[in-house]
């Protein structure tokens, strides 16, 4: 004979099972239905564009930078002066991208999405002497002016290195560095995947760390 005291837990699990039951039917059958998709350009067609590998240079950015070092001495409390010297020159931050041996492109009807590799400076930074400019000069009791302009050139390819790495700085690199990507990988397209001039064909180029537009979303 079923014991009378465990008669209110079948209850409840019958309950549940109504419950349940009553959402699915409603779910399924009555409740009105909304759908959102999301639509990427990860998915694709892949093929392969093969390359002889090495560095592909894919920007310069050239600009005039300025460099100053000051020394301030005293002696007993007493001051004797700053030294000051200034440095401005042009220079070119060169960027480039390490071609791999077979580079995967994603093809999508007319698009192609081509994610490209790491960008680096190219090091040492290039330095434009023939428009350097220099000026140096003592404190009122410093005679070190001509020490303090050599010390602070020598300064100034490390600090080039750590400019380059700028965020400022690489982003032009970049902007400037998808458009040659595009145009390699156009070339490339048009030569051996069929592609023809003018006919409505884009290419996206992604580097590192950038999301997958949306369809119908500007790629930059």
């Amino acid at each position: 004979m079923a014991d009378p005291r465990r008669a209110p837990g079948y209850l409840l699990l019958f309950a549940a099972a109504l419950v349940v039951a009553g959402w699915f039917a409603y779910d399924r059958y009555v409740a009105p239905h909304s759908a959102v998709g999301t639509s990427v350009l990860g998915s694709g067609i892949p093929v392969v564009m093969r390359s002889p590998g090495g560095l592909l240079e894919i920007s310069t950015v050239t600009v005039y930078e300025r460099f100053r070092r000051t020394d301030t001495k005293d002696m007993l409390g007493i001051p004797l002066g700053t030294t000051v010297s200034i440095i401005q020159v042009p220079v070119t931050y060169r960027y480039h991208i390490e071609m791999a041996k077979e580079w995967p492109i994603y093809l999508n009807g007319k698009t192609a999405l081509v994610r490209a590799g790491e960008v680096h400076p190219s090091l040492p930074v290039a330095i434009d002497t023939s428009k350097m400019e220099k000026f140096t000069q003592s404190g009122w009791a410093r005679f070190n002016k001509d020490e303090n302009l050599e010390l602070l050139e020598k300064s100034i390819t490390p600090q080039l290195q750590l400019r380059a790495e700028l965020p400022a700085v690489r982003q032009l690199a970049m902007d400037a560095g998808r458009q040659t990507v595009r145009e390699f990988v156009t070339t490339w397209l048009l030569k051996e995947q069929g592609w023809k001039q003018g006919d409505g064909g884009k290419v996206i180029v992604l580097f590192p760390g950038e999301p997958v537009p949306r369809a119908g979303a500007d790629p930059g």
